[in-house]
């Protein structure tokens, strides 16, 4: 099973990108594919994960530079903090060190420096559409 997870606080602008992703993917009902939709990651997500043979994670990334850009980022965490922002990459590994469960996992992320508006509108929705788009077609 695929599980699609979009992260991000809806209240603060793009910050909301990988909720909104979700919300879009729900309309095309996509076989084998679950959707999960958070205000950020936390550990009892692991839960959620453990059927998944392929996770992918959505969220919004802070770049000073490279406003509105689609990336795939990982930022760099010790995977034992578990504080407030706890990577996908933590995730996975609790996933391996706990329930001896290796899924493939990718991240895309929408490069912003906005964090309490949408800046620019069309460009925000062309870059959900895009990412719907992406993982709705590679069913």
């Amino acid at each position: 099973m695929r599980v699609v997870v979009g992260y991000g606080n809806e209240l603060r602008g793009e910050d909301a990108f990988g909720v909104d992703v979700i919300k879009e993917l729900e309309k095309f009902h996509l076989k084998n594919t679950k959707l999960i939709s958070a205000f950020q990651l936390t550990p009892e997500i692991v839960l959620e994960l453990l059927e998944a043979d392929e996770i992918i994670f959505i969220d919004a990334c802070n770049n000073e530079k490279n406003h509105y850009a689609l990336a795939c980022s990982l930022s760099v965490q010790s995977r034992f903090n578990l504080s407030h922002h706890i990577s996908p990459k933590t995730i996975v590994y609790m996933l391996e060190s706990l329930y001896e469960k290796h899924p493939n996992f990718f991240i895309y992320s929408m490069m912003t420096k906005s964090f309490d508006n949408i800046k620019n509108e069309n460009i925000y929705k062309m870059r959900i559409e895009q990412i719907v788009h992406h993982i709705s077609s590679a069913q």
